[in-house]
């Protein structure tokens, strides 16, 4: 249905169409003028260049104005490039957009499938502005999974470390699993080795210096 028009647009639209049969009928025709730019030489242009090469570098038109610092200085061949990343939001994203009925879907796994990939998005948008991983996947298709690795140890009051699975433990040199769980309950004397003596205290013994004066006499 046609926007109805008020008065005032009415009275415009008659303006603009009167003015125009008085403009035809005494034979006006608007020209449009075209002026021809002069040509550059090409030490202008070697000007122009470097000057829009600046102009880019001061507001981030390689994108990483909006990445966070710590990532600015990864090197191209690095796992998790902020280039790589923001390439596999975009692809992620047109993906999310194909999957827009399984938001609302009555089928739960439609629904879920949804979730995660709209989880992994934000997450990967986390990254960019935080500068931390926070997934476990990575890659443009979620093929890469994430090593979690511990760097410092926390123990138990008897002094047994506390352990997640598939983490990487500095004292048993390799990743905690269920199958690596069930060994150490099945071999108690051989996990043992790896607890901590909570209540042993270090003592260092005090190393006594005599003050020599300048006679070179103690």
């Amino acid at each position: 249905m046609p926007k109805k028009l008020t008065p005032q647009e009415k009275a415009k639209r008659t303006r603009e169409a009167n003015k125009k049969r008085a403009l035809e009928q005494v034979g006006f025709q608007r020209k449009t003028v075209k002026r021809k730019r002069k040509p550059m030489s090409e030490e202008q242009k070697k000007a122009a260049i470097e000057r829009l090469a600046k102009a880019r570098a001061a507001r981030g038109a390689d994108g990483s104005k909006s990445v966070h610092k710590d990532l600015r200085e990864l090197p191209e061949d690095h796992f998790l490039h902020w280039k790589k990343v923001k390439e596999w939001i975009k692809s992620n994203q047109d993906q999310l957009k194909a999957m827009r009925s399984y938001k609302t879907s009555k089928v739960s796994k439609e629904r879920s499938e949804y979730q995660d990939l709209n989880t992994y998005i934000s997450n990967m948008k986390r990254y960019l502005q935080h500068g931390v991983w926070f997934d476990f996947r990575y890659g443009e298709n979620r093929e890469g999974r994430i090593q979690r690795v511990c760097t410092t140890m926390a123990y138990h009051s008897d002094g047994t470390p506390k352990r997640s699975h598939n983490v990487w433990y500095p004292d048993i040199m390799q990743v905690w699993t269920k199958e690596l769980e069930e060994e150490f309950k099945r071999d108690p004397e051989y996990a043992n080795q790896f607890k901590k003596d909570i209540n042993r205290i270090d003592t260092v013994k005090p190393v006594i210096t005599e003050e020599v004066g300048e006679d070179g006499e103690g």
